[in-house]
């Protein structure tokens, strides 16, 4: 057995050429099973681990500008007691802005955000320096962005420099806001900095990374389909403060922006809750979550990766079939090879298990070939796509099926050529002068 394999191998080696076109149907065909096999299991894998850091469990909403009303303070409080009572792991964040102007070490333009204290869950924001504020204190407390930490201190400052500074808050016309380290009008009120958090990481609602030029155009012909949000800086930009919305009773108590956090496996069955409970409390609400997962999780999707198995038994099919009639004319050209061996003493077995390994190993290499193929074309997909949330693994399961699949065809494939061939008779090749 190990010379039949070892006669294969060699036979291989001495074609390399020929050994590499012959597996092609092969390979092709592994490669259509393990490409999408690749993305869609890195992305749903990536999707559930850092949900976080991808804005996979994120689903976020605002009122239509036409609508009767807008969502308030109220439908928030309901919203995230329906959804408790679903996920009791989820969160529910209201958030009203005001432009601002800061007044530090030197000025800029940014926002207040009148939110709550599930804010930080909500929107999976990291904390650089001290803690979010707590409702309900004594002195009215305040969270700072990290882009803000030099405005109010200068070049040199650190975000554990500003806690326990105040930062002194008046309104002005319009709903315009100043902010301030010192008392700029008796209509200020100080809040004690509590905490300064890391700058959002840049992924808009519908998931796109902010770093592909591509994402541009299809977020720019989503908006234009009206299923894409108008733009919320004060959600990404970084030079934002937060405030509790109960320590600013002047505040209305419409809602601009809800963000709702929740469980990244049931992002639609969360949606769709969502939808129902503000619609009948009046509203009329626009709800993003991320596209790209949106797709991904679908299970319409593995519906449609059915076709790929279609194309996959195909290839594979005209694989095997090239291989059997590849090895029976390669068989027949070595006929005076296969009459020696057997005048020097191979049995008709010998000859049958170096052509069968011919076979397996042919359909073993096009399985390895079209596995490496299948990562590498889903890597080039991912480099091209406009979502970060794309990812590649190898799915070593598909890959394990699918060679599995072709190894038993082409053991099949090759048995009946390798029988013939193996059948040559010495005296007869004698008699034709081979």
């Amino acid at each position: 057995m190990l010379s039949a394999l070892y006669g294969a191998l060699s036979e291989l080696l001495r074609h390399p050429v020929r050994t590499l076109l012959i597996c092609q149907g092969i390979l092709w065909s592994v490669t259509l099973m393990v490409a999408p096999a690749a993305i869609l299991e890195g992305s749903r894998t990536a999707a559930i681990e850092r949900s976080s850091e991808l804005g996979t469990d994120r689903i976020q909403i605002e009122s239509d500008a036409g609508a009767d009303r807008s969502i308030d303070t109220e439908d928030v409080k309901d919203l995230r007691e329906k959804l408790l009572e679903t996920d009791p792991d989820s969160f529910v964040s209201g958030i009203s802005a005001a432009d601002a102007l800061f007044n530090g070490e030197r000025k800029m333009r940014g926002w207040v955000l009148y939110s709550d204290s599930e804010e930080l869950s909500a929107r999976s924001m990291k904390m650089l320096a001290g803690r979010w504020f707590q409702s309900g204190s004594d002195l009215a407390e305040v969270v700072v962005e990290e882009n803000l930490v030099e405005v109010l201190l200068g070049s040199t400052g650190q975000a554990e420099g500003l806690l326990g500074k105040e930062l002194w808050i008046s309104p002005q016309r319009f709903g315009f806001v100043r902010v301030d380290l010192q008392s700029s009008s008796e209509s200020s009120t100080p809040f004690i900095v509590s905490g300064v958090v890391a700058k959002p990481k840049g992924i808009d609602p519908l998931g796109f990374d902010k770093d592909h030029t591509f994402s541009d155009m299809v977020e720019g012909v989503l908006k234009m389909l009206g299923v894409a949000p108008d733009s919320a800086p004060w959600l990404d930009e970084g030079v934002s403060v937060h405030i509790d919305r109960n320590a600013s009773p002047e505040i209305d108590r419409e809602v601009d922006w809800t963000v709702v956090s929740t469980n990244p496996s049931r992002i639609t069955e969360m949606g769709a809750l969502v939808e129902e409970s503000l619609i009948r409390r009046g509203c009329s609400p626009l709800i993003y979550s991320n596209a790209a997962w949106a797709v991904l999780a679908s299970p319409e999707l593995d519906g449609y990766l059915v076709l790929h198995d279609v194309f996959f038994l195909i290839s594979a099919l005209t694989g095997l079939v090239v291989l059997a009639n590849l090895l029976l004319l390669t068989g027949r050209r070595r006929r005076a090879e296969v009459g020696l061996r057997r005048a020097e003493g191979a049995t008709r077995v010998d000859i049958f298990s170096q052509f069968f390994f011919e076979g397996l190993i042919i359909a073993l290499l096009g399985a390895l070939l079209g596995a490496v193929a299948g990562v590498g074309l889903a890597e080039i997909r991912v480099l091209i796509g406009p979502s970060e949330l794309l990812e590649v693994v190898w799915p070593w399961w598909t890959i394990m099926k699918s060679a599995l699949l072709v190894t038993a065809g082409a053991a099949l494939a090759s048995a009946g050529p390798a029988w013939t061939v193996s059948g040559v008779d010495p005296a007869l090749l004698l008699s034709e002068r081979r």
